[in-house]
C-alpha cells in the first residue's frame, strides 16, 4: 500500500515535471553586450557639438585666408613665403572642417544602426517568447532538454550529435533550441555592430590625428617664418630711427612709419596664430578623449565575460527588458541630440562660434 502510494506520488510529481514548461540551458547574455552600447552615449554628445566644431574650424580656415591677403599687400621681405604658408594652413584647416563633418555623420550613423539591431533583437526575441506552450510542446521540450543534457542530442559545445540531427528533422526544433539559436544569432550580430561602430570611428579619428598634426606643424613653420621676419623688421626700424636722416628727410619718414605698420601686422599673425591653434589643440584633445574611451570599448568588447556563448540564465523576458531599459534611454538621448542639432543648423544661435573668429579687429586700430 505505502509502496503503491510512493509510486503514484513519483508518477504524479513526474507527470507533473513533464508538462511544466521546460528549464532553460545557460545562454547568451545580450544584456551585458546592451551594457556596453549603453557606453557609446559620450559619442552622441560628442557628435552633438559637431557643428559647432567644424563652423570654429571653418571660420578659422576664412581668418587665415584673410590674413594672408594682408600680408600679400604688404612688402614685407618674407611675405611671398608668408602668404604661401597661410595659404597652405587655410586648405589644411578646410579639409579638416570636412574630415570631421564625415566623421560625426559616421558617428550618428553607428549610432543610429546599434539602436535599429537593439530594436531588432527586441522583436526577435518578443517573437520566441510569444510562441504558445501546449502541454504536450512542454513534455517534448522537457524530454528533449533532458536527452540534451544526458549528451544524447548534443555535445557540450552545443553542436548536434548524429542521433540529435535526426531528431530535429524528424519532430523539429524544441521550443529551447529555437530560443536559444535566437538569442545566439541576435547576440552574434549585436556583437558585430558594435565592433564594425568601434573600428569605424577608430579608423577615422587615427586620420584625423594625421590632420591634426600635420596643421600643427604647419602653425609651428608659420610662427617660425613670423618670428624671422619680425626680427628682420624690428632692425630695419631701429637704423631708420639711430639714423640722423630720418630727422632732416621727410620722405624717410613715411618708411619709418611704413616698418612700423609691418611690425604691427605682424604682430597680429603671430596672435592669431597662436589663438587658432588654440582652437585645434581643444578639438584635439576632445578627440583624444573620445579615442580613449572607444579603445575601452574595444577591450571590453573582446573580454570573455561578454563574449562567452553561454554564459547567462537570464529568461527571455528578462532579456527583453534588459535590451529594452538601454534601448529607450539611448533613443531619448539621441533624440534630444537631434533636437539640438536642428536648432544650432536651422535656429538663431547657429553663427556664434563663427562671429567671436572672424570679426576680427583691423591691423593699426
Amino acid at each position: 500500500m505505502i509502496l503503491s502510494a510512493v509510486v503514484a506520488f513519483l508518477s504524479l510529481t513526474a507527470a507533473r515535471a513533464l508538462f511544466q514548461p521546460a528549464y532553460g540551458r545557460p545562454v547568451p547574455d545580450l544584456v551585458k553586450v546592451a551594457g556596453i552600447a549603453r557606453s557609446f552615449e559620450p559619442l552622441i554628445y560628442y557628435s552633438e557639438h559637431g557643428v559647432a566644431q567644424v563652423g570654429d574650424l571653418q571660420a578659422t580656415g576664412v581668418a587665415v585666408w584673410d590674413l594672408g591677403e594682408s600680408v600679400r599687400s604688404s612688402n614685407l621681405t618674407s611675405a611671398p613665403i608668408i602668404v604661401k604658408e597661410l595659404d597652405g594652413l587655410s586648405d589644411s584647416l578646410k579639409t579638416l572642417a570636412i574630415e570631421l563633418t564625415k566623421f560625426f555623420a559616421n558617428v550618428d550613423g553607428d549610432i543610429d544602426s546599434i539602436l535599429i539591431v537593439m530594436d531588432w533583437a527586441r522583436r526577435e526575441l518578443s517573437q520566441v517568447s510569444s510562441l504558445p506552450s501546449a502541454p504536450l510542446t512542454s513534455a517534448f521540450d522537457n524530454i528533449h532538454t533532458m536527452l540534451t543534457t544526458a549528451g544524447l542530442l548534443e555535445t557540450p559545445a552545443g553542436t548536434p550529435t548524429r542521433i540529435g540531427a535526426i531528431a530535429t528533422s524528424v519532430f523539429g526544433m524544441s521550443n529551447p533550441q529555437r530560443t536559444r539559436q535566437t538569442l545566439q544569432r541576435t547576440f552574434n550580430e549585436f556583437l558585430a555592430v558594435l565592433e564594425e561602430a568601434i573600428n569605424n570611428e577608430l579608423q577615422h579619428s587615427l586620420a584625423l590625428f594625421g590632420l591634426f598634426e600635420s596643421i600643427d606643424h604647419q602653425f609651428l613653420n608659420l610662427a617660425r617664418t613670423v618670428v624671422r621676419e619680425s626680427n628682420a623688421q624690428d632692425e630695419i626700424h631701429a637704423d631708420l630711427l639711430s639714423s640722423l636722416w630720418t630727422r632732416i628727410l621727410g620722405p624717410r619718414a613715411s618708411d619709418v612709419k611704413k616698418y612700423e605698420r609691418n611690425r604691427l601686422l605682424l604682430q597680429n599673425v603671430r596672435e592669431k596664430t597662436v589663438r587658432n591653434k588654440g582652437i585645434l589643440v581643444e578639438h584635439n584633445h576632445k578627440l583624444l578623449a573620445l579615442k580613449a574611451n572607444l579603445e575601452s570599448l574595444r577591450r571590453k568588447l573582446v573580454s570573455p565575460l561578454v563574449r562567452s556563448v553561454n554564459s547567462s540564465t537570464l529568461t527571455v523576458g528578462e532579456q527583453i527588458r534588459g535590451l529594452e531599459d538601454v534601448g529607450v534611454y539611448l533613443e531619448g538621448v539621441r533624440s534630444r541630440q537631434k533636437g539640438k542639432l536642428m536648432e544650432m543648423l536651422y535656429g538663431g544661435g547657429s553663427g556664434v562660434a563663427r562671429d567671436r573668429l572672424i570679426a576680427q579687429k583691423p591691423v593699426g586700430e
